[in-house]
């Protein structure tokens, strides 16, 4: 096969795989090893992982770097951990390696990726965006044990909020396959302990928010509390039913425009005309001043309990 030909054949390979390509499935194309040796001595092609090559026109990314560690791992290899996060493009997941789940009788290493070892049934891999990735439920398992316990909640929400997975699927999972010593079993058990089971937090705020009351023993709380007022029905992010106060999260990525604002002042009207205190969890609040943010919830709680007429 003249070099052209090779050249073509290879631009063919990678076309669908973001750039890489395996050095057999080029072979089995029609070149010859020669030949890629040439054109990685050209630079046209660079050597990535063992017989898997990129093509040096097509820029780096994350997702190319993934799709060479699952050609070099083999058909029965997966994307896992945060590789499998970013996959499902969950919010605040990132990976710095590609991370991949291999049978355990695969014998590679690389360090260059990051390799697990799950057996298919654990891992139930599935195809998403064209990769083959653990499913969505052992993939918050593993982060579980990669991520701190504000990024599982934030990720995991996430997942939830688009339907890719849900309270009852996760426990099902861990119920299966949580065998003793698994690792990430233990902190998700934890935190689906904790979350709502039908009302997934909608920002990361909400998540940040439930955090700070949870260590500060602020737990009597509803989420998602429905208040109704003109026919529409608005839901409220934490109800202290009981005291009747809301904390209610307010951050600017939901108040972009007029139309925004309008409904907004609509909505935090309708607590007061239910006999509810309002308190406004805003960015600034919970993440530079969460002690103050802590104050304001007690006092109003306090004030409700007491039955104080200058309850605010």
């Amino acid at each position: 096969m003249q070099q052209d030909a090779v050249l073509a054949a290879i631009m063919r390979l990678g076309a669908s795989a973001q750039g890489v390509f395996r050095g057999a499935d080029a072979v089995a194309a029609g070149a010859t090893r020669k030949q890629l040796g040439r054109l990685v001595a050209a630079g046209v092609v660079e050597r990535v992982l063992p017989d898997t090559f990129r093509i040096q026109a097509v820029p780096r990314s994350a997702a190319q770097a993934l799709r060479a560690a699952l050609l070099w791992a083999g058909p029965n290899a997966a994307a896992a951990g945060r590789s499998a996060g970013e996959v499902y493009e969950l919010e605040g997941v990132r990976a710095r390696w590609p991370e991949i789940t291999v049978p355990r009788a695969f014998g590679g290493r690389s360090d260059d990726v990051v390799i697990h070892r799950l057996g298919d049934p654990a891992s139930m891999p599935r195809r998403h965006r064209g990769f083959r990735v653990t499913s969505p439920e052992c993939t918050v398992t593993m982060l579980a044990h990669l991520l701190d316990a504000e990024a599982l909640e934030t990720a995991c929400e996430d997942a939830r909020r688009r339907k890719l997975t849900s309270v009852a699927a996760l426990e099902r999972y861990v119920d299966r396959y949580g065998a003793r010593g698994r690792r990430g079993v233990a902190p998700l058990r934890r935190l689906l302990r904790e979350l709502d089971p039908v009302h997934p937090s909608r920002s990361v705020l909400e998540v940040k928010a439930r955090g700070i009351l949870v260590a500060h023993g602020l737990t009597g709380f509803e989420r998602e509390l429905p208040l109704g007022w003109n026919g529409r029905t608005y839901r409220f992010d934490f109800a202290f039913v009981r005291e009747r106060v809301i904390l209610e999260t307010n951050g600017r990525r939901w108040h972009d425009d007029a139309a925004d604002y309008e409904r907004d002042n609509e909505k935090w009207s309708v607590p007061g005309r239910h006999g509810f205190r309002l308190v406004l969890a805003t960015w600034e609040k919970v993440t530079r001043r969460p002690g103050g943010f802590v104050a304001e919830l007690r006092a109003a709680l306090a004030a409700r309990r007491s039955g104080s007429p200058s309850a605010p």
